[in-house]
């Protein structure tokens, strides 16, 4: 049995907590009807290691469970789950579905790129940690208006405190709604950000709700004051900038990020990556900012990043674009933090199980079973695991 008394749901950028007071989901174990057949992920060269379950101590046999239920499941949306476990690719599994916003219909596989919807907003965060490191950017106290002069005459009082790691935790206190209306509705912030001449000033020009700094609010909009900042600071449009400062080294070769009418990088969201791209995010972070023995991101910056840095509830907190939150299987406590997109797109990492979960799923207008599967799917990986 799982317990699990809070599950984020993302809408685009909207967030959603389930609450449940207990959750427990049970697989039917003596499921005659097999399906799924495990193998080995193939070694393409791309930088991953690859191993067997068993070769990393982990247990097929939860695993094959899921896989199962999955597959006896023709309502299931998921279109790929890849598990890293000790430094090493164990899992990789495709399946056919319709792409982010319901089309068109696609055999996924290795070689398909994903929009990450919100999941996006972690590898922002990682890039203006990089452009700390290089010495673009001092540090996060820096106020947020001193990159954007020609805003100062329009924007002061308290406005004026906000700063980097405000924008991070999402605690800058400006006002934002993406969930109240429809995204095609004029009255949707996203709708409006996105259809915005000066997007950096429509979210800044918004009025205060309380003061930086003391409430979490999930606003999708600071992250894209994040990526301006980032091409402010170093010159470089972001996605150049992650080019050669993130994706270069990760041996990354193959991704695209959205363009807003207004021509801005739409930082927020809409990153579209390989899934094993996505996984080295997450392992870049369990092994401390170095990847392949190479230390692309500081082991501060990682720490600070992937610990708690604000409360949402009892059972949630926010670093910086990561959410924190302890699983809780068979009486043992796990600690975990993730990236999580719309419609079931996840990067999560496990420190205390050197492993590192990800799934990219089309559930962006059924939750209800993508909660399910989330909560099955990660009831059996902790299994495996432990």
């Amino acid at each position: 049995m799982m317990k699990i008394k809070y599950m984020i749901r993302l809408k685009g950028g909207a967030i959603i907590i389930l609450m449940l007071v207990i959750c427990t989901i049970s697989c039917n174990e003596n499921n005659d009807d097999t399906i799924y057949k495990y193998s080995v992920p193939a070694n393409t060269g791309d930088g991953w290691q690859v191993a067997s379950l068993s070769e990393v101590g982990m247990d097929e046999t939860p695993i094959t469970q899921f896989m199962n239920e999955l597959l006896n499941n023709i309502d299931h949306k998921v279109h790929g789950i890849l598990i890293i476990k000790d430094g090493k690719l164990v899992l990789e599994e495709y399946y056919p579905g319709f792409r982010f916003y319901g089309g068109p219909y696609t055999e996924y596989d290795r070689e398909t790129t994903h929009d990450l919807a919100s999941v996006s907003k972690s590898f922002t965060a990682t890039l203006l940690g990089c452009a700390i490191d290089k010495g673009f950017i001092h540090n996060l106290d820096q106020k947020v208006l001193d990159f954007f002069p020609e805003y100062k005459d329009l924007i002061d009082g308290e406005k004026n405190t906000i700063t980097l790691q405000h924008l991070l935790t999402m605690s800058s206190g400006l006002e934002w709604d993406e969930s109240t209306y429809p995204y095609s509705d004029a009255r949707n912030d996203i709708y409006r950000l996105q259809h915005a001449s000066d997007p950096i000033f429509f979210i800044l020009n918004k009025p205060l709700m309380s003061e930086p700094g003391t409430q979490f609010y999930y606003n999708s909009g600071l992250t894209n004051v994040i990526g301006a900042i980032i091409n402010t600071a170093t010159g470089q449009e972001v996605d150049d900038f992650a080019a050669e400062n993130l994706f270069s080294p990760l041996g990354i070769n193959e991704f695209s990020w959205y363009k807003l009418p207004s021509g801005i990088i739409y930082t927020s969201g809409d990153l579209k990556l390989l899934p094993r791209a996505m996984a080295k995010l997450g392992e870049l972070y369990l092994e401390n900012g170095n990847w392949n023995g190479q230390q692309i991101l500081s082991e501060m910056w990682i720490n600070e990043s992937s610990s708690p840095q604000i409360n949402i509830n009892q059972s949630w907190d926010y670093g910086y674009h990561w959410w924190v939150h302890t699983y809780e299987i068979n009486s043992e406590k796990i600690e975990s933090y993730s990236a999580r997109g719309w419609g079931g797109q996840n990067i999560i990492v496990f420190p205390s199980l050197d492993m590192v979960l990800v799934t990219t799923a089309g559930y962006h207008d059924d939750p209800e079973l993508e909660f399910h599967i989330d909560v099955l799917l990660l009831q059996k990986v902790l299994e495996s695991a432990l």
